[in-house]
């Protein structure tokens, strides 16, 4: 199979990351923060602050999350087991829009090395990620985002890694995992049922 890899929120633990130095940035509790509302490209309304505040956080820790911020528990284990007999493909919409792609695309591969995460392929995508899955002929695609999570079942397996910003997520082709090992016995039911995409036959 072709598994199909997201960055923030799935190899990373992106929520806790933002509530954590969320906190410390804007000298906040807890209690204050409403981690519902958080997604995996907005972080103004978690915060119940701006958009200039927004960008004020992330240029103050892009590079500590993009280069320092560990990846999840047993996931380097989990996906070097998984790429014995699979192509990892990691599909990120990590942009240009904080520091220049070159700079990001250096970032993502030298901290993929340092976590130990192996790949066959990274794709840096804008926007929706449907044709970049259809490109690279995925069968399950790892992810986080709602509003992916809900446009990719609709064409292939998705497995999304929990989150309190997606709890609402379920239905057809939708499974849901807690931790690395957990979605290792997903991909491993998967391979037993055989239920993977139709996207190889239907390419043209």
């Amino acid at each position: 199979m072709n598994i199909g890899f997201d960055i923030d929120g799935v190899l990373t633990d992106f929520e806790t990351f933002v509530a954590t130095y969320g906190c410390k940035f804007l000298k906040t509790t807890i209690k204050n923060i409403k981690i519902s509302q958080i997604n995996d490209d907005d972080i103004s309304e978690m915060f119940n602050c701006d958009i200039e505040t927004e960008n004020s956080f992330w240029n103050e820790y892009i590079e500590l999350y993009c280069t320092e911020y560990p990846s999840r528990l047993g996931l380097s284990d989990v996906i070097s087991e998984l790429k014995k007999a699979h192509k990892i493909i990691i599909i990120t919409n990590r942009s240009a829009s904080m520091v220049p792609m070159e700079r990001m695309t250096s970032w993502v591969k030298g901290w993929l090395e340092k976590e130990k995460i192996p790949y066959d392929k990274i794709v840096f995508n804008h926007g929706s990620k449907l044709q970049a899955c259809l490109d690279n002929k995925i069968d399950v695609m790892i992810e986080d985002s709602p509003k992916h999570i809900k446009e990719l079942s609709e064409h292939i397996n998705c497995i999304c890694f929990d989150s309190h910003y997606n709890s609402e997520c379920e239905g057809k082709n939708i499974r849901r995992c807690y931790s690395s090992y957990d979605l290792y016995e997903h991909i491993k039911e998967i391979e037993l049922t055989g239920a993977v995409s139709a996207f190889s036959a239907t390419v043209a």
